[in-house]
């Protein structure tokens, strides 16, 4: 009889860890499948199928899916907002390029003629507002991401070479050092734009045989870039403006517009970046932390 209850109990046993075992597989498996259509929809933009049970995964997916379209519906909102400043700002650009070349002509025509003595003058300030503008465009159209990217392997390193041998014909006497290397999926152009402006703002703030130090640093998961000069740095309370749009500080070059580090910062964002400023040694540190991240994130 003893042995009769034990096989039963014991066959009991076996029914609910077998149960368990199932439940316990189904759960993994619709714990994974949720983890995927989370993933496919952050990383690919696909859209997550709803769930008709009625548990506790099911109701999570289907909440997951409705945070869903409100992303979606949020990102469309986006996109016909970022769409109208586009379309604004190429018909400022339209507008502003006619009477920008009128006046260029007229200057032009008065130091053909010699009849204007203040026609030389006259040019380099209309050569100043439209780079300006330029300039000002630029910025509004890399913030609303109307410029593609192309985003491929490229080695840091060539990359500030390049930059130095642009830098030394122009600030002849100052002294370039560039060290350490690394490998990062980014845009070559936009890139090499950012880093100039930051040198440039560094060559103006240093003096004629100013020290200009580029690092390199690799990381399993980041590349970080420091910009260091010996010009004596920035007031603590100003380096929070420093990328701030037309912002000059006191020690800023009557010539600087304001605009350049903006836009590089602007740039830089677009590259999932970070980039910060900070008093270091005689000097101003501009350090950019770019991440590694792989080719359908970087867009």
């Amino acid at each position: 009889m003893k042995i009769i209850i034990l096989s039963i109990l014991c066959g009991i046993l076996l029914l609910i860890s077998f149960i368990l075992l199932i439940q316990n597989y189904k759960l993994k498996k619709d714990a994974r499948a949720l983890i995927e259509s989370i993933d496919e929809f952050t990383n690919q933009g696909k859209t997550m199928q709803i769930s008709l049970w009625d548990n506790d995964f099911a109701r999570l997916q289907n909440a997951v899916g409705d945070l869903e379209e409100l992303v979606n519906l949020e990102k469309g909102k986006l996109y016909n907002e970022n769409k109208k400043n586009v379309q604004f700002i190429s018909d400022i650009s339209h507008q502003l390029k006619t009477p920008i070349a009128a006046l260029r002509l007229y200057c032009e025509m008065d130091l053909a003629s010699g009849e204007n003595t203040h026609a030389q003058k006259e040019l380099e300030l209309i050569d100043k507002t439209e780079q300006l503008i330029y300039k000002l465009l630029k910025l509004e159209k890399v913030k609303l991401d109307t410029y593609y990217m192309n985003f491929e392997q490229n080695d840091l390193n060539e990359i500030c070479q390049k930059l130095i041998l642009d830098f030394k014909p122009l600030f002849k006497e100052k002294n370039f050092e560039l060290n350490g290397t690394s490998k990062i999926r980014c845009d070559r152009e936009w890139l090499y734009e950012a880093l100039s402006n930051i040198i440039k703002n560094a060559c103006e703030h240093t003096d004629d045989k100013g020290n200009i130090k580029i690092t390199i640093t690799d990381s399993e998961r980041s590349a970080t870039i420091e910009i260091e000069d010996d010009g004596g740095g920035m007031k603590e309370e100003e380096i929070p403006n420093l990328f701030t749009r037309f912002y000059k500080a006191e020690s800023s070059a009557k010539s600087n517009t304001g605009i350049g580090l903006a836009i590089s910062k602007a740039i830089i964002e677009r590259h999932h970046a970070l980039i910060t400023a900070q008093n270091k040694n005689d000097g101003l540190c501009i350090t950019i932390c770019l991440p590694k991240i792989d080719g359908y994130e970087a867009l």
